[in-house]
């Protein structure tokens, strides 16, 4: 694929440090943050880069590696971004290739699970030595202590490589000015191993390598997690890229030659082959094409378009070759614009993020402070220097996150098993929690309410003639052709055992229909029935708002007429009718015609206003913009992408495009919707259990802080107050409960008020 850019929304020359002092509005651009260890570094470079001259506005995202910023030119610009950021550890650059980005988490994956297995590995014995101190076997202080420094030279690897991100990300942190959870970990970690080394040198087996090694281990695996889900955003973002070929013929000194997409200039004539892709936004150069533009609006009937009609990237040219003239070069196409505003929707923070934002702000400095201050305070009250040592450690285990920072985690692992087992993928962590206090839920009507598949609803008939003669005829006449009404008429002749002749002469009239000459001199019309009305025959006239329309016709005499719909998912009604039951504000969003779309939310059980047909990407988003929030959008397409992304969660149903796939925080894996209702229960019980989990660890830390301050507690009884209650939230992550299914009859809706919708 050619090498697109992850970082810049403006072009490249409003991203350099050119003299400005003629334009004095502020510029924002995407910014690729590499070398960020976790979400307190996401935090600090977003503080740092507030307090940089010229900053209006930051927002780091951790998850998809990117930053948001806003700057006045005049005063700042993105190398001296660049270069302040750099001084931290860290890199910000303007431009990197999806690849390059992908092959540096890939990088980061690995070193992380070799981190983790290094800890696991050498940490499974560093516990079981320290169990045999804890336990006290009798075995005599000269056996204790050899066994304690065994403990100790095994936790070493752990500490000295597998804790050395923690570290890293403490110094950076610190020096950025806002120190966040790693700078609380490192410290314990380094105390309890420098308390550990102090103890031996003195000839004691007291020792607390278990606790240093316990916390690098569980944490790491939380890293690991956090990882994932960077590399799942990126890949969302990196998959929008491949809506175009990689390359494209391009007419240059009397002949079409292949070219790089970046080296084909505004202007340039472009061959786009059948059934392929259409690499840039142009005009068409021909006199007519027929165009698939379901990548944009989900319309399932391909359009015809005439010469001067503008086209844009990622539609398919369903009819023979064309020629495009490009208009919009790679990067400023209508597909890139897509993309960048998904990155944009991914760069900024939601409320919940800011709120977990502001108790990060606090929380790691006071507990230093806390533990700084009993040591001040016991030293005060007469105790020696090794007991307030050991006091003041202890405060700092205890202080350390890990119930905190488990409270989450394991319920969201819990539920993640859980819904797997169901067919339901969560991609997302929050989206535990923002689909279960959902508010509204709209729906993509072609691949997600239905199959995709058009389906035979009904067939009319002229006295004498039967309904397997027309779909015959009908799909005779449709031989060769790929359009889906001809591929519906074909396989439904098939599944009827209907003999088809070949070799007929036809003239196909996209978007109206096909003519037939007969061998008998007769021509057979299969079309539109205005179409057939064009050519004088008399057809009973069908409420379009039940289906597809296609009439049959010999010379002047109508033989029948097909009403094609879509078909829905078997659960879809009744999954639309527990949505409602649970007093969501529902919606329809298509970019199909409203007659379908009439249709199709009738027997889905949408309500007249809650429909909304011939929508463009954009229009989808800004309509789930408008919903009340949290917001949930089901979809399956490339056209999708933006509303999946704009919605507060985004769910894709099964067979949908892998760019659907990759941007959705939920993905189902079974055909249907009724398996979002599922989603949407089971994150609820989630939900309920990290509330409990988040608001026990709290209080259970703060009685324990408030003990260990105020009285001595040796650092062993600390560690193990620490892991008891990690014990605590992984017992109620067990409890984990779906409530059982509840009948609830999809609602039925009126075919008066369906003839009285009217347009869209």
């Amino acid at each position: 694929m050619p090498q697109r850019l992850l970082g810049s929304v403006e072009p490249p020359a409003d991203l350099s440090n050119h003299d400005t002092t003629t334009n004095t509005e502020a510029r924002d651009a995407i910014f690729v943050v590499q070398g960020m260890w976790c979400s307190s570094c996401a935090f600090a470079i977003e503080h740092f880069l507030k307090k940089q001259p010229g900053v209006l506005d930051a927002s780091v995202n951790f998850v998809t590696a990117s930053a948001l910023v806003r700057w006045a030119p005049t005063t700042t610009g993105p190398a001296s971004l660049e270069k302040s950021v750099a001084s931290l550890g860290y890199r910000l650059t303007s431009q990197a290739s999806a690849q390059d980005s992908r092959e540096r988490l890939a990088q980061a994956r690995r070193t992380l699970l070799v981190r983790l297995g290094v800890s696991i590995a050498f940490g499974m014995w560093t516990l079981m030595a320290s169990a045999l101190l804890y336990f006290n076997y009798g075995l005599g202080p000269r056996v204790d202590w050899i066994i304690a420094l065994t403990a100790s030279l095994l936790a070493l690897p752990v500490v000295s490589y597998a804790g050395l991100p923690f570290y890293r990300a403490a110094w950076r942190t610190l020096r950025a000015g806002h120190p966040g959870m790693d700078v609380l970990v490192s410290l314990g970690v380094i105390s309890a191993m420098t308390f550990s080394a102090w103890h031996l040198w003195r000839g004691s087996s007291d020792v607390y390598v278990d606790t240093a090694v316990m916390l690098i281990t569980l944490l790491l695996a939380g890293r690991l997690v956090e990882l994932a889900s960077r590399q799942d955003g990126l890949d969302a973002l990196a998959s929008l890229d491949s809506l175009s070929p990689e390359s494209a013929r391009v007419w240059r000194d009397g002949q079409w030659e292949s070219s790089a997409l970046e080296d084909i200039r505004c202007g340039d004539q472009v061959s786009v082959d059948a059934q392929a892709a259409l690499p840039f936004d142009g005009f068409l150069d021909n006199d007519q094409a027929l165009i698939d533009r379901a990548v944009l609006t989900g319309e399932t009937t391909p359009v015809l378009l005439t010469r001067g009609d503008r086209i844009e990237a990622g539609c398919i040219n369903a009819g023979p070759a064309l020629i495009l003239r490009v208009d919009a070069e790679l990067g400023h196409r209508y597909i890139d614009s897509l993309r960048n505003r998904t990155l944009q929707l991914y760069a900024r923070k939601g409320e919940f993020q800011k709120v977990s934002d502001s108790v990060a702000r606090w929380l790691p400095s006071a507990a230093l402070g806390l533990a700084v201050g009993t040591f001040f305070m016991v030293l005060a009250r007469g105790v020696d220097l090794d007991e307030a040592f050991a006091w003041s450690l202890s405060v700092l285990i205890v202080a350390c996150p890990c119930a905190v920072g488990l409270a989450i985690p394991v319920v969201t692992q819990a539920a993640t098993a859980r819904g797997l087992r169901q067919g339901i993928v969560f991609k997302d962590l929050s989206a535990f929690e923002t689909l279960a206090r959902a508010r509204s839920i709209a729906f993509d009507k072609t691949g997600t309410l239905t199959t995709g598949l058009l389906g035979i609803h009904d067939i009319h008939t002229a006295r004498g003639i039967s309904g397997d003669d027309v779909l015959r005829l009908a799909a005779q006449a449709e031989q060769g052709i790929t359009h889906p009404v001809a591929q519906t008429l074909r396989r439904h002749a098939t599944e009827r055992g209907l003999a088809l002749a070949d070799g007929l002469a036809a003239i196909h009239h996209p978007s109206l229909g096909v003519a037939v000459h007969e061998p008998q001199g007769t021509i057979l019309r299969v079309g539109s029935p205005r179409w057939l009305s064009e050519h004088g025959i008399d057809i009973p006239d069908i409420d379009e708002g039940i289906g597809k329309i296609v009439g049959v016709a010999r010379g002047k005499r109508w033989l029948g007429t097909l009403i094609l719909d879509e078909t829905l998912t078997r659960d879809a009604a009744a999954a639309v009718a527990h949505f409602r039951d649970a007093s969501f504000t529902l919606a329809l969003l298509s970019g199909d015609q409203a007659t379908n779309v009439h249709a199709i939310g009738q027997r889905g059980g949408f309500r007249r206003s809650e429909r909304f047909a011939e929508l463009t990407p954009d229009a989808k988003a800004r309509l789930v913009e408008t919903l009340p929030k949290p917001s949930v959008f089901v979809g399956d397409g490339i056209n999708d992408t933006l509303a999946l992304a704009t919605a507060t969660t985004g769910i894709s149903v099964a067979g949908a495009t892998p760019q659907a796939r990759d941007i959705a925080a939920i993905s189902l894996l079974t055909t249907g919707i009724g398996q979002a209702w599922q989603a949407h229960r089971l994150a609820r019980s989630a939900y309920r259990l990290m509330h409990q989990n988040l608001a026990f660890s709290i209080a259970y830390n703060l009685l324990a802080l408030s003990i260990a301050v105020w009285m001595p507690i040796p650092p062993v009884i600390a560690a193990g107050a620490m892991a008891l209650s990690s014990v605590s939230v992984l017992a109620n992550a067990a409890r984990l409960y779906i409530p059982p299914e509840t009948s609830v009859q999809a609602p039925q809706i009126s075919d008066n008020e369906l003839r009285n919708t009217g347009s869209i």
